[in-house]
């Protein structure tokens, strides 16, 4: 086939601030041997000498464009540069990976031969900031069902076709870490993703890269809203990923995601509580707890800190104005999980603290408290466990998650 018979392919890169890399990007692009090529490079107003680079890529003309103007991030910027693309096949290389010799030739010869596809994607190696080979990534035949246990696609070895990208939206720009992964699960739903068993790009790790750099915050938090829209639950592996490596943000930390994104499902909400702007609880916390038909309320975890510990304090629980429970607290910094049955619609609870002392409150006048409540999060059965296995430590906590038999929602 001719050049100008074969399908245009549009390459998108998203780029801020990567002149250290970018040159490697357009050159590993320009070494194709594919001969039906745009690259279009989406430049979020760059302050370092990205701008310079990409100057000097101009005399390629039609086959090399750019912008470069202030953005909402990466996910905007791709989409921004699928509506500049011409061509039928759009890959997505960003500004610090690079392809593999004949990727694009590659990928559209088994999109030609596949025209059911919706999208094809092929193995990826891990890179370092000196393009030294850290390991492959993992690879593995498509099916839909994996993708709720892990991200099995290697993003620079995707190429899509252009109707699909646009049909299911582009990225979603409310993600900036995962954007990626939710997106390999929109077009599954309605489109056959192929493969093809080559090396195909190099995605490259190194401490400031986002994917290292932002995988606690915002990345936990975007993984659970991204499976819980798709699947309805969180699977073992991406749970006790983070709990293995990231056990030391705590309980309170997982635990505000975890009911956040409605991760177990929707369990005992909070609705009002007589706790202070800044954390200061009275000597009697009055919580009102909303329970769903489903999710029986199991427990209470109250995460305090307290500075009136010259002798313990002593704390009565009333559940609907019965006394239910009651325990002291001896350290400064506690995770107390108070044990409460109860079944819905409501649920009112107090807790009483035996002392109390006085604190000014910002406009200066005085009131009584007795420590901190710096998380109140009541819990249904699943939650429950899963805090319990938390506060006995990591390896309770991983053996707990690897019990554990969520229900996905396919």
């Amino acid at each position: 086939m001719s050049a100008s018979s074969l399908p245009l392919v549009s390459i998108i890169t998203p780029s801020y601030n990567q002149a250290a890399f970018i040159k490697q990007t357009i050159d590993s692009i320009l070494m194709q041997d594919y001969p039906n090529i745009e690259h279009i490079v989406v430049d979020g107003a760059s302050t370092d000498r990205t701008v310079a680079i990409l100057k000097s890529y101009e005399y390629l003309g039609d086959r090399f464009r750019y912008v470069s103007e202030p953005d909402r991030g990466q996910a905007h910027a791709i989409n921004k540069g699928l509506k500049m693309a011409r061509g039928e096949i759009i890959g997505w290389l960003n500004s610090d990976d690079t392809y593999f010799p004949g990727a694009v030739r590659k990928a559209v010869t088994a999109l030609l031969a596949h025209p059911e596809w919706g999208m094809v994607y092929g193995k990826g190696m891990h890179i370092d900031e000196y393009n030294r080979v850290k390991y492959p990534y993992i690879w593995m035949e498509f099916d839909r069902r994996k993708l709720f246990h892990l991200n099995l696609i290697c993003q620079p070895t995707a190429f899509l076709r252009k109707h699909v990208f646009e049909s299911v939206g582009g990225v979603d720009e409310e993600h900036d870490w995962c954007m990626d992964y939710d997106l390999w699960n929109r077009i599954s739903l309605h489109y056959q993703i192929g493969w093809v068993e080559e090396y195909l790009a190099n995605s490259r790790l190194y401490p400031a890269c986002k994917t290292i750099a932002n995988e606690v915050e915002p990345g936990f938090a975007e993984i659970l809203r991204t499976v819980v829209k798709h699947f309805g639950t969180i699977s073992n592996e991406w749970l006790g990923y983070y709990v293995t490596k990231h056990y030391s943000q705590g309980i309170n930390w997982f635990l505000s995601k975890i009911k956040k994104y409605h991760a177990f499902g929707r369990g005992p909400v909070l609705l009002t509580s007589n706790r202070y702007p800044d954390l200061w609880a009275p000597q009697q916390l009055r919580l009102s707890v909303e329970i769903p038909p489903t999710a029986p309320m199991r427990g209470l975890l109250l995460h305090g800190r307290s500075t009136l510990l010259d002798q313990p304090l002593h704390f009565h629980v009333l559940v609907n104005g019965t006394l239910a429970h009651h325990f002291q607290i001896t350290q400064p910094s506690f995770n107390i999980v108070i044990p409460i049955i109860a079944r819905g619609p409501n649920c009112e609870v107090s807790i009483i603290c035996n002392r109390q002392t006085v604190s000014q409150q910002p406009d200066g006048s005085l009131r009584s408290v007795s420590y901190h409540a710096l998380g109140i999060h009541p819990l249904s059965y699943e939650e429950h466990q899963f805090v319990l296995a938390f506060l006995k430590g990591p390896t309770h906590i991983s053996e707990w998650v690897n019990n554990r038999k969520p229900v996905p929602r396919y």
